[in-house]
Parts: structure tokens; C-alpha cells; sequence
């Protein structure tokens, strides 16, 4: 049997944590009832808090806990649930960050929800490996946790020490994987039937809004920035963007990615089709329209390039967010 301890902590979605105790109760009934000679149940779970105490979720409901952190013992899977908003001062909280890094080195193994993955980091199990989390808290992911892989577009990362789910709904997803992992796939697909989720999911990328990070000093880049802000649908090259700044190529190519995380060109091609995107769903142009108006010539093309990107086609992405 599997032991699971949930971490709680003020101003965290109660949704994350009783969607996963829901979706951990019922993998134990039902494998209760698909096999009616099992040994033992799927999992134990419990809520832990830093004291034992009670805290505040985002909704302003008291989540109670089971035990405190030191009274946490013996368990295999610890999880990490996020936060509404920033989760800055969460990570101040050394007690909790230096309670999980040593859960990790003790073998225990740690799974994050959305902004959860920023205490992952904070104490040290991310650090060259990938990761994911909300799509939102991208760039301060990257800014905090350089040395580590995000992988934006992905819903789950398993590492197998470590998991991270993105995006704020992504515990279900997280709780599925999980019980495919430990128990079996046929029973999490009986969970996610019982429970009307969709299990197929894998990755954010629909749901992502790309911006174009701006959080940084350079004014040459900067410059840039606004001047593609406006001319996104002409005839664009790096020797022109490079000519713009006032900076060689060379040169550019290497600050543009330092202060953006993007190639000029990927950065080009994700603000096309993000307007590509506000076109498809707030209007009703034809798609060889949009594929002029964000700048491309060839509609078979874009299209491979929004699906690339967006990982539908524009078709089912107008379908699927339309007004």
C-alpha cells in the first residue's frame, strides 16, 4: 500500500487537495471492487501542515490536518500543491523547503501541482532536470530556477524521484498519473471514467498566452520588442531585428535569447500565431485570412506551425475557445 502525505499551507486551492483525496479514495474502492482478493487497498493518505495546525485555502475554508511535519513519518509519496498568486513567500518558509529537500534525500518521492513546483526547485530536486508548472508563472519560474528545464508546454513530467503537473486544474491529471503509476493504467482509467475526466491530456499548450517576456534591462532587445509589436506582419529577419537594435548579429541573437528565452525568430513565430489565436476566437474571418494578417503567406504552412506550437490545429483551437 501506498503512503501519501499532502502538504497544506495557507492560501492553497482546496480543490487541489480534495480533488486528489477524492481521486486516491476512490482508486481504493475501486480496486476493492475489481478485485475482490486484494491484499491491501491502493493507498493511505493524510494532510500534513508545518505545526498540525489548521490553514486558511484560497476559498477562506479551513483545511484540517492529520499531523505536523515532524510527525509525518514512513510515507512514499509526498505531494506538493500550489498556491493562487505568487507563491514568493512560500519559498521564505525554510522549515518547509528544508523538510521536503530532506523527505527527497530520504527517498521519498515528491510530485508538485502548478506553483508546487517552485518549492520542488527552492529546494534543490529540480536543479538540471526538467519541469513544468503553470504556464503563467513561466518567466518567474525561469528567472528564480535558471538551471533548470522548463518545459511549459507539458501537463506532466515525471522524473521518476520527482513529478510536476502544470496548470491550476492539474491535480486531477497528477492524481490519474500517479495511480496509473503505483497501482495500474486500467485503474486509473476507471477513475477518470467514474469521475468524467479527461485522461488523454498531456500537455498546456492550448491553454498557453504567449507575451513575450519583458521583464529584463536591455533596451536594445526592448527596443525591438515594441518596434515587432507593430510590424509583426512584415517581412522580418534576424539581420533586420539585429539592424534595429543597433547591435551586430552576433551579438543580438546571443541578448535576445538571454533576455527573452526565445530565438528572434521563435519569438516572431509564437507572437504571430498568438494573434493568430485572438483572431480565430474573436472573430469570424476565414483561416486564409488570419494566415495574411499575422504575417504568413502559405496556409498549409501555418497551419503545421499552429499545431506546432498551439498542439491543435486552428480548426478545433476556433472550436474549442470560440465565442
Amino acid at each position: 500500500m501506498l503512503n501519501i502525505a499532502i502538504i497544506a499551507y495557507d492560501n492553497c486551492l482546496q480543490s487541489g487537495i480534495a480533488g486528489m483525496l477524492d481521486l486516491f479514495t476512490l482508486a481504493n474502492w475501486e480496486q476493492k471492487r475489481l478485485s475482490a482478493d486484494a491484499k491491501s487497498l491502493f493507498c493511505h493518505t493524510e494532510v500534513i501542515t508545518l505545526d498540525g495546525e489548521p490553514v486558511t485555502s484560497f476559498s477562506r475554508q479551513q483545511v484540517t490536518a492529520n499531523h505536523s511535519l515532524a510527525e509525518c513519518q514512513n510515507i512514499d509519496l509526498l505531494i506538493v500543491p500550489g498556491v493562487m498568486g505568487r507563491p514568493d513567500w512560500l519559498l521564505e518558509q525554510s522549515a518547509l523547503v528544508d523538510w521536503i529537500a530532506t523527505q527527497h534525500q530520504n527517498g521519498v518521492v515528491v510530485a508538485s501541482a502548478c506553483s508546487g513546483a517552485f518549492l520542488l526547485a527552492e529546494a534543490g530536486i529540480l536543479q538540471g532536470r526538467q519541469a513544468t508548472t503553470h504556464w503563467q508563472l513561466a518567466e518567474r519560474f525561469r528567472q528564480r530556477f535558471p538551471k533548470t528545464d522548463l518545459q511549459i508546454d507539458r501537463l506532466i513530467i515525471d522524473g521518476i524521484d520527482y513529478l510536476c503537473a502544470g496548470g491550476t486544474g492539474a491535480h486531477s491529471d497528477l492524481a490519474l498519473h500517479l495511480i496509473a503509476k503505483y497501482g495500474s493504467k486500467h485503474l486509473a482509467n476507471v477513475c477518470a471514467r467514474m469521475m468524467l475526466i479527461d485522461s488523454s491530456r498531456r500537455d498546456q499548450a492550448p491553454f498557453v498566452k504567449f507575451k513575450g517576456s519583458r521583464e529584463h534591462i536591455d533596451e536594445p532587445i526592448l527596443k525591438v520588442q515594441q518596434w515587432l509589436d507593430r510590424y509583426y506582419r512584415e517581412k522580418v529577419s534576424v539581420r533586420i531585428m539585429a539592424k534595429r537594435s543597433g547591435l551586430n548579429e552576433r551579438t543580438f541573437l546571443r541578448r535576445f535569447r538571454k533576455a527573452t528565452g526565445e530565438a528572434p525568430l521563435e519569438y516572431l513565430q509564437k507572437m504571430r500565431i498568438e494573434k493568430a489565436k485572438q483572431l480565430l476566437t474573436g472573430t469570424d474571418q476565414s483561416l486564409e485570412a488570419i494566415t495574411r494578417a499575422v504575417g504568413y503567406v502559405d496556409l498549409s504552412s501555418f497551419r503545421r506551425l499552429f499545431s506546432q506550437i498551439v498542439g491543435i490545429s486552428p480548426t478545433a483551437y476556433r472550436q474549442r475557445f470560440g465565442d
